[in-house]
């Protein structure tokens, strides 16, 4: 996990400071607003999850954990579509930045992905 946080950080640190020097303030604040919000997300949806099955009761559909489970996931999606809103609406960032940017986590893992296929350890599963 520690590798893969490395990526994505990097990812973002990458691309904000590539925007920084070629597009316009609005468009390195979406992809820096984005991305940061992508990482809180993906970091809270792990630890959520993490301590859902950490307990090993989620196998007991009686004891709620499921539905608390589910209802942490659908708040939290909520929140972001009000704070996404919320940005767009005001017109603090780019529309096209705030993509690029929530796409953070999403280029770190298919980063960590090939780099860990090529990875000499790994080539006996290729």
């Amino acid at each position: 996990m520690r590798y893969l946080s490395l990526f994505y950080w990097l990812a973002l640190g990458v691309m904000g400071a590539i925007s920084l020097f070629v597009m316009p303030g609005a468009f390195t604040l979406g992809i820096l607003v984005g991305g940061l919000l992508a990482i809180a997300n993906f970091n809270v949806l792990r630890r959520t999850i993490q301590k859902a099955f950490s307990s090993g009761k989620m196998a007991n559909p009686k004891n709620g954990k499921k539905v608390a489970l589910l209802g942490a996931y659908y708040i939290r999606l909520a929140l972001m579509g009000i704070i996404i809103y919320c940005l767009l609406a005001t017109g603090l960032v780019d529309p096209v930045g705030m993509a690029v940017g929530l796409s953070t986590v999403v280029i770190g893992i298919f980063v960590f992905g090939i780099l860990m296929a090529f990875k000499p350890s790994s080539r006996e599963a290729l």
